[in-house]
């Protein structure tokens, strides 16, 4: 304290301040530092060791890597997104064989050739079942679909967009195909029924496209999964369950779709 009283009248009052204020900084400084630091290191723990032994409760095949995503080409092949993809930041990669259907997805920024233009925040999910289509057929949300993608559909034509006997589907959903025939095949009356459900369950605006043996999904998702709590213990029941819970969701695609079924005889 008297070393303060004498630097306040050896260097004046404002000077003094400024000299106070810089010490609180530098330490504020330090202890930000350090605190950014501890973040890194529980985030690095949390990833590589706890969230691996989490999965493994679970499922028996299953590849976890944290700094990875899915790859441009597989986004590009989903043709869910309605510009060309310039870039794509993503991590958390999952990859999981459950009832023989391969399931991978991550969490994904995609932009688009506009500057700082975001298409697309959120899961995408990746997964094969047991038929090959020889068309492309797609799901997109009715609400969220923009009017440019709209026009679009309306100049392919009309024998692009699919008509079903299912109102409430139809409420939710438009659908487009390349094959009207194989469109009503594949998406029977208990699959819109499921993914439905599906819908209500994630309380999200999904988007799918059936291309080749693979279906494609999109995830709307503003919030970053699979992060530790910083302030609560790693062996806290609600931080635990907070971690199962949206991978269970994602994964649950396969059984609730019923993927893990002959639902299409193969060829």
């Amino acid at each position: 304290m008297a070393l303060f009283l004498i630097l306040s009248i050896f260097i004046g009052n404002k000077l003094f301040i400024v000299f106070c204020t810089l010490i609180v900084l530098f330490f504020l400084g330090q202890g930000y530092e350090s605190i950014s630091k501890t973040i890194l290191i529980l985030r690095r723990e949390y990833k590589n060791y706890i969230l691996p032994v989490l999965l493994n409760y679970i499922y028996s095949d299953f590849e976890y890597i944290p700094e990875q995503k899915i790859s441009k080409k597989k986004f590009e092949e989903s043709l869910l997104f309605p510009r060309e993809i310039e870039t794509i930041y993503g991590e958390d990669f999952m990859r999981f064989r459950i009832d023989n259907v391969g399931l991978m997805f991550c969490e994904s920024i995609v932009y688009g050739y506009i500057r700082n233009k975001i298409m697309f925040k959120g899961i995408f999910i990746a997964a094969t079942f047991n038929k090959s289509f020889s068309s492309k057929t797609f799901v997109f949300p009715e609400k969220t679909t923009s009017f440019y993608r709209r026009l679009k559909f309306n100049i392919l034509g009309s024998s692009y967009k699919v008509h079903l006997e299912d109102p409430e589907f139809e409420k939710e959903f438009i659908v487009l195909s390349e094959d009207q025939v194989e469109a009503r095949y594949l998406l029977t009356t208990n699959l819109m029924q499921r993914m439905l459900e599906y819908k209500r369950k994630l309380n999200a605006e999904l988007a799918f496209s059936f291309i080749s043996n693979r279906l494609y999904c999109t995830i709307p998702n503003t919030k970053n999964l699979f992060e530790p709590a910083i302030f609560n213990s790693f062996l806290d029941f609600d931080f635990i369950l907070k971690s199962y819970e949206p991978i269970i969701l994602y994964t649950s695609i396969v059984k609730d779709l019923k993927l893990n079924l002959s639902i299409w005889k193969k060829e």
